[in-house]
C-alpha cells in the first residue's frame, strides 16, 4: 500500500495529536530533516517496509529519540484511522534518550546469561556507541558514572567476555516510592531479620540503605512513633550508618563474615570447621544439602575427608 499521501497529511496537521511535540518537530522527523528523515528512507511509501523504516529513522534520530517514537506511534495512529492500515511496530521496552532508564533496563536485561550484548543496540534502537558507553557507566570505567540519591550506582565486579556479561552478584534495581508507614514497616521487618544470623548482614544493609536516604524528618518522625506510640528500642535504627561509598553492594561484601546464605543459594563450595568432643576438623570443597536448612541447623556434603586442626587446651 501507498501510504505517502498520508504521511503528507499528518505533516501539514496544525496541531499534533499529543502535546509532547509540536509539529515543525514532527515535519523535520519525517519529510523536512536530514538522512533520518522517513521520506529518506528506502521504499518509504510502501507500507510493508513501514516498521523498518521507523526503526531506521529513529536510530539515526540525532535528538530525543524518545519524541521520534511518540510522533511515529501517533503517524500509525492517524494511518489507521484514514486508511485501516494497522502496522505492528516493536518498540524499546524502555525510555532510551533518558540515561537513567536505559541504563537500568541494561543492567538488568544482562543479567540473563542467554541475553548478548550485541542485541542492544537492535532492541534499544541506540548506536552500538551507547551501548559500549552504558556498559562502561554500569562498570565504573566512566568518568561519569550514574548517580542515585548522591551516590554512584557501580556494578563494580562487572565481567565483559566478548559479547556477554558475568555478574558474581546481579544488581535489581527497586525504586520505590513508599509513603513514610511503609518504610517503617519495612525497617521493622529489617530489624525483625537482623536477629537471625543467616540473613543479618543482608538486612541490616537494606536498611541502612532505606535510612540513608529519609530526609531528617522522615527520620524524627519515625523515631517519635517508635519512641511514644509504638515503644521500642531506637539503638538498632541510629546505628544505620552506611559506609559504603557505592549503592550497590554485593552479596560477598554485605553478608559479611556470614557467607552461609550466598553459598546456599549459588551453590558455592566452602571449608567448614567441625567440632566434636573439643577437637576441630576441617573439611574442604563442602556443599549444602538444598532444603535441608531448619533455622538452627543444616546437612553439608564434601568429597574432602576431614582434617585435624587442633585440640584445643
Amino acid at each position: 500500500m501507498d501510504i505517502s499521501p498520508y504521511v503528507l497529511a499528518f505533516t501539514q496537521k496544525r496541531k499534533p495529536l499529543s502535546p509532547l511535540y509540536d509539529m515543525k518537530t514532527a515535519r523535520n522527523l519525517l519529510k523536512d530533516g536530514g538522512e533520518y528523515a522517513l521520506t529518506r528512507q528506502e521504499c518509504w511509501e510502501d507500507s510493508a517496509y513501514l516498521a523498518y523504516n521507523i526503526q531506521a529513522s529513529v536510530r539515526a534520530y540525532p535528538r530525543n529519540k524518545d519524541t521520534a517514537i511518540r510522533i511515529y506511534k501517533d503517524l500509525l495512529r492517524f494511518l489507521k484511522e484514514k486508511s485501516g492500515t494497522d502496522i505492528s511496530v516493536r518498540y524499546p521496552p524502555t525510555a532510551v534518550s533518558n540515561t537513567f532508564e536505559r541504563l537500568m533496563f541494561i543492567a538488568k536485561y544482562l543479567q540473563d546469561p542467554q541475553h548478548s550484548i550485541s542485541e542492544l543496540p537492535e532492541l534499544l534502537w541506540v548506536s552500538q556507541k551507547t551501548v559500549s558507553e552504558d556498559i562502561k557507566r554500569l562498570s565504573g570505567n566512566h568518568d561519569d558514572p550514574i548517580q542515585v540519591c548522591g551516590k554512584p550506582f557501580i556494578i563494580d565486579e562487572m565481567e565483559r567476555n566478548r559479547d556477554s556479561v558475568h555478574f558474581p552478584s546481579t544488581a535489581h534495581p527497586l525504586f520505590l516510592i513508599p509513603n513514610l508507614t511503609q518504610v517503617l514497616v519495612t525497617l521493622k521487618g529489617l530489624r525483625e531479620m537482623a536477629d537471625y544470623p543467616l540473613y543479618a548482614g543482608y538486612a541490616r544493609t537494606a536498611a541502612s540503605d532505606i535510612w540513608e536516604q529519609l530526609s531528617d524528618y522522615a527520620k524524627s518522625r519515625i523515631r517519635f512513633v517508635l519512641s511514644e506510640l509504638l515503644p521500642e528500642d531506637l539503638d538498632w535504627y541510629e546505628s544505620l550508618r552506611k559506609s559504603e561509598d557505592g549503592l550497590f553492594l554485593s552479596e560477598a561484601r554485605c553478608s559479611g563474615h556470614n557467607v552461609v546464605l550466598d553459598c546456599i543459594k549459588n551453590g558455592k563450595a566452602f571449608c567448614a570447621e567441625y567440632a566434636d568432643d573439643g577437637i576441630i576438623r576441617i573439611f574442604q570443597d563442602c556443599v549444602f544439602v538444598p532444603g535441608s536448612y531448619s533455622g538452627d541447623s543444616i546437612e553439608v556434603n564434601t568429597a574432602m575427608p576431614g582434617r585435624w586442626i587442633k585440640t584445643p587446651q
